[in-house]
């Protein structure tokens, strides 16, 4: 059996092995390169063994001797579990819901977007997170539609303005910095506070009547949760970094403010997407 594939926008100036690499999700990468050696690959009529080769816009490409090569994307048994905040051609803004995996797991998000964009792999590009999110946090996160938009706003999300929302016993009235340094304890799956040799994590908290927010100024991962803990203000239900025991973590992504995008992405500069928990 013969497969034709078509390279798409996304797949223009990727190397020809990393577009079939994706593409042939479930044949294995020994097999891929089997292919090239025997020349069993077809780019616009001709065979190649060059695996550099950068595609480009409407390139035909046939690969012989292959049966079954795609997996299902998205199984029937996937429900969408999160609300739309905002779309368009470019972004997905969703509200994650609490305890949802992004990646990895049965009805994780990843699957429930792949199903509420009908996603097809016609192309190498995947529709993918942009930052991440804990599985117990919920809120805030943003999906590209297209490769130009990952690129773009993964580079510029250091200049974002992220704010959580949290429960704790935090109760300092002033808006107060807070920087530490942070590492991983890999024995115990945590991140933990190392002044020596931890990784610098700013955040700032204040409040705003019985609201409590954080904003990341310096993004590593659990960095509120472990900030809070070593203030002595776990979030409640952040059992893992000290919280008492609750139905949740009560830990959410609020809002989101871009900054310094590109002129092609100019429009979003200076919006604002806010999403209120729902605890």
């Amino acid at each position: 059996m013969n497969k034709t594939l078509i390279a798409k926008n996304n797949d223009v100036n990727r190397s020809l092995f990393k577009y079939l690499v994706i593409m042939l999700n479930n044949v294995p990468i020994s097999r891929i390169e089997k292919l090239f050696r025997l020349r069993d690959i077809k780019v616009n009529g001709i065979r190649t063994n060059d695996k550099q080769y950068k595609l480009k816009l409407g390139d035909e490409i046939i690969v012989y001797g292959l049966n079954d090569l795609f997996k299902e994307n998205i199984e029937s048994k996937v429900e969408i579990n999160f609300s739309v905040i905002y779309e368009d051609k470019n972004l997905l803004i969703i509200d994650k819901a609490k305890n949802v995996a992004i990646h990895s797991e049965e009805n994780c998000l990843n699957e429930q977007v792949f199903k509420y964009l009908n996603y097809k792999k016609n192309s190498s590009f995947v529709p993918s997170s942009i930052g991440r999110l804990d599985k117990k946090t919920s809120g805030l996160i943003l999906y590209a539609k297209n490769y130009r938009t990952l690129v773009e706003f993964e580079e510029k999300q250091k200049y974002f303005d992220k704010v959580y929302q949290f429960v704790s016993d935090y109760n300092i009235p002033d808006k107060k910095i807070v920087t530490v340094r942070i590492k991983k304890d890999i024995a115990n799956e945590k991140m933990v506070v190392d002044s020596k040799f931890g990784v610098q994590a700013k955040t700032a908290f204040w409040l705003d009547g019985n609201r409590k927010y954080a904003q990341i100024l310096t993004g590593k991962k659990h960095q509120i949760r472990v900030t809070l803990q070593n203030m002595g203000f776990p979030i409640l239900g952040d059992t893992k970094y000290g919280g008492k025991r609750a139905r949740r973590m009560f830990l959410h992504s609020y809002s989101i403010t871009f900054h310094n995008l590109s002129e092609d992405f100019s429009e979003y500069n200076e919006q604002i997407f806010i999403c209120s928990p729902h605890w």
